[in-house]
């Protein structure tokens, strides 16, 4: 099945610590180093760097929550809360409350992550995943490798696709011409 361009991407933890650990690489060219606790690697960074390319463009938007302050709180970083804190108010600001940009549908996808069918996410991927769906974007953006060996069954079920970076940009870049 084709995919199509994500509009809205939400921002897993992990793939929010990358574009901190290798914001260098990411957002300036530098060479990738191998650092930070995100698990990125370079391929993970090159596509970052194409995402963020891309996005400079206003072709999406970047979306975290509060379950995500959370998960990043955690880590005890305080460098890294403040930056996630940056990243949220700037999604906040990005979304114009005045013309409606939720429509609701998310709220029932949502309330079916309560069923037995998905009981191979974790406490905290089921969160950020609910928050996803409320916040009705298109893509989970993930570092890790595991959730996305479900992205099959949570893409036909939550209409959600849970993608790592390289298969994000594979999706944009098609799209680079018509921009």
């Amino acid at each position: 099945m084709s995919r199509h361009r994500p509009l809205r991407l939400f921002l897993d933890s992990n793939a929010l610590q990358a574009l901190l650990d290798h914001g260098g690489a990411v957002y300036e060219g530098e060479l990738y180093q191998p650092r930070g606790r995100s698990g990125a690697d370079n391929n993970d960074v090159l596509a970052l760097r194409g995402i963020m390319l891309f996005a400079r463009r206003g072709a999406f938007e970047f979306a975290l929550s509060s379950n995500t302050l959370r998960e990043v709180d955690a880590t005890g970083d305080q460098s890294y809360l403040r930056w996630a804190h940056d990243v949220l108010d700037h999604w906040e600001a990005c979304v114009d409350l005045a013309v409606r940009p939720f429509d609701g549908s998310g709220v029932g996808l949502a309330a079916r992550l309560g069923g037995g069918a998905f009981g191979y996410l974790s406490r905290e991927d089921a969160l950020l995943i609910r928050d996803a769906l409320v916040l009705e974007c298109d893509t989970f953006l993930t570092i890790e490798r595991r959730l996305p060996r479900n992205a099959i069954h949570l893409r036909r079920e939550l209409g959600i696709d849970v993608l790592r970076p390289p298969e994000v940009w594979d999706l944009l870049q098609p799209h680079l011409k018509g921009l």
